[in-house]
């Protein structure tokens, strides 16, 4: 049996996603940055949001399997009986 590849996310999907978190670190920094005027506790924040939005977003569409086997819920298909009455 050979292993099922692990699900990428498609490229279309992960440049959306870091738009998204750029948009989102820029607006989290500019409001702490104005917040408290300090512009580099501002910058480092945003950084900061943009690099945990933006990583967490593409491991959560891999894990998720996005268009996979693996994204199907596990009462469907083969696997089916052994979910629901315990049948083999």
């Amino acid at each position: 049996m050979s292993e099922s590849p692990i699900p990428q996310p498609s490229r279309r999907y992960v440049v959306a996603i870091w738009i998204t978190a750029v948009v989102i670190g820029g607006v989290v920094g500019t409001a702490l940055g104005l917040l408290i005027q300090n512009v580099w506790i501002g910058l480092a924040v945003g950084a900061a949001v943009v690099a945990l939005v933006g990583f967490s977003s593409v491991l959560a569409a891999r894990r998720e399997g996005r268009g996979t086997v693996e994204g199907a819920p596990p009462w469907t298909g083969d696997a089916a009986p052994r979910h629901h009455n315990g049948a083999t």
